[in-house]
């Protein structure tokens, strides 16, 4: 009779973890699509990230004026921790800017990073593109500016999309277009303004993009963590329909002494085996159904899997013996007062 009860229990909470695991593997992947989609956003700039579109203004600058104006801008970045990524949008050369003196990006190579002095201009072209099939056949790069020098060839990061490549700051005047910067500080925003007014440029438009306002403004995972909450309050009212069926079973046990901390214990226990197989059947469920709509191949031990597994075990033990807790405690002092 009492393993028949057991083995009740976890087939109920096994049903229920099924469920419980495949939205929280959603989640996961939510959570991993929206880091990709920041990373692309913002070069792989981490922190809070200021994203300024540049224009050229009506103001004249002599050629004197905007050089130690970048060479400036240079210091301050290297003074600051700071990094500064341009990124060419439409017209132009096809090329992003990097100034990153403190090795901020994991894609940029440190020896590209010469300091404020230097005039000196390196590029680093991206694997694969039409740029680096020339630099490899023919060993020119039409695209690069004059007296850039090639220092090798890279990885591109995410969003570049028909880039070709990424140099350092030399003697070319900076372009207009999109800058971003891993600083939301409005003093340190408006002294890179300031400097950038120094070289002729006027902003058209700045946005902030800080870490968490990102993840929650984001619509994808805020509905799958809706869904798991509505989730769990399905859960955690089936299980305490099933708790408070077993009212009488508990009376008798608080009768002869037993104490709710040792009740929640021995069902909580008792229902681990229900918990953790529903919640990983849930998550390769999940990893199925994802794997099936993208056409992609179904990976089951890989660390997103893993992480998946387990979260929603971790998760679903905290809502089992918050519910037991809940539900017997409140049961139990019913009963005295009656």
């Amino acid at each position: 009779m009492k393993t028949n009860k057991w083995l009740l229990m976890n087939f109920r909470l096994a049903l229920s973890s099924v469920l419980l695991g495949m939205l929280t593997a959603f989640m996961v992947r939510a959570f991993q699509w929206t880091l990709e989609d920041r990373q692309e956003v913002t070069f792989g700039l981490p922190g809070e990230v200021t994203v300024l579109t540049m224009f050229e203004g009506p103001q004249k600058v002599a050629e004197a004026d905007a050089s130690s104006a970048r060479k400036a801008l240079k210091a301050y970045l290297n003074d600051q921790s700071l990094a500064l990524v341009y990124a060419s949008v439409g017209e132009g050369r096809p090329e992003m800017i990097v100034c990153d003196p403190h090795n901020i990006l994991s894609w940029f190579p440190g020896a590209g990073n010469e300091g404020p002095d230097s005039t000196m201009a390196r590029g680093y072209l991206f694997r694969g593109t039409y740029t680096a099939h020339r630099w490899s056949a023919f060993g020119t790069a039409p695209l690069l500016p004059n007296g850039v020098e090639v220092a090798g060839v890279i990885d591109a990061p995410t969003g570049t999309d028909t880039l070709q490549y990424a140099r350092t700051i030399g003697r070319e005047p900076l372009p207009s277009g999109r800058y971003t910067i891993n600083t939301t500080d409005p003093a340190q925003v408006k002294h890179v303004l300031d400097l950038f007014y120094r070289m002729g440029l006027v902003p058209h438009w700045s946005q902030r993009i800080p870490l968490l306002t990102y993840f929650v403004q984001n619509p994808l995972l805020v509905i799958t963590v809706l869904f798991l909450a509505m989730g769990h309050v399905c859960a955690i009212l089936d299980w305490a329909l099933y708790i408070r069926g077993r009212a009488r079973e508990f009376g008798i046990r608080w009768r002869h002494g037993a104490l709710p901390t040792d009740l929640v214990r021995e069902n909580l226990v008792g229902g681990l085996p229900g918990l953790g197989v529903g919640s990983v059947v849930g998550v390769i469920l999940s990893n199925l159904l994802v794997a099936g709509i993208g056409q992609t191949n179904l990976e089951l031990g890989n660390f997103q899997t893993l992480a998946s597994a387990a979260v929603s075990f971790v998760i679903v033990i905290v809502t089992w013996s918050t519910t037991l807790y809940g539900v017997i405690k409140t049961r139990k002092e019913v009963n005295v007062d009656a």
